[in-house]
């Protein structure tokens, strides 16, 4: 269950939606973060065990690489909807801290969606990846493993980062439309 934050006055964190939208987004957005937490701490482990191996008993984990690269990109295709819901997103703001809040609202509502028009199109190319890939019956070098898997498993991340960035145009808009 989310965890709703409030500031020191008692109001809700505004980075929490209170919207059932918005709740929803951000509970899938956290869940697929876990997701990618739970790959990841997998991927540290791997590797652990590969360089132990490799240092202690000259035997490391075959296809090692393969297997981390293959999980950090969908780590990262999990991690970035919570990110996106959050407003967590690296910003740059040297230009921007000074101007006033409606020029920073259509700012923040047009990097959402410019966010949005990358990430639908990387979710319809790594879709189009994933069908030439299996098409062609290409796979990894050393684990032989089918390549599609990790073109199809990388879009359902991108998909709902193209959702969270809608609706946080959505949200940003909003803030525009109030802003004096």
């Amino acid at each position: 269950m989310a965890e709703v934050f409030s500031s020191p006055d008692g109001a809700p964190d505004p980075l929490t939606p209170q919207d059932p939208v918005g709740r929803f987004l951000l509970a899938w957005s956290q869940l697929s973060a876990l997701g990618g937490v739970a790959l990841m701490l997998g991927i540290c482990a791997l590797s652990t065990w590969s360089v132990l191996g490799r240092a202690l008993f000259d035997s490391p984990v075959l296809g090692d690489v393969e297997m981390v690269q293959i999980a950090c990109s969908l780590a990262i295709a999990a991690f970035l909807p919570y990110a996106q819901m959050k407003n967590a997103h690296v910003i740059v703001d040297f230009f921007t801290h000074n101007a006033g809040p409606r020029l920073r609202a259509f700012l923040d509502t047009l990097a959402a969606l410019l966010l949005a028009c990358a990430s639908i199109w990387l979710t319809w190319r790594s879709t189009v990846g994933a069908i030439d890939a299996y098409r062609n019956g290409e796979s990894s070098m050393i684990l032989d493993w089918p390549l599609w898997w990790a073109h199809i498993t990388i879009a359902p991340g991108f998909a709902l980062l193209t959702l969270t960035a809608l609706y946080t145009a959505w949200t940003q808009a909003k803030k525009l439309g109030g802003a004096a």
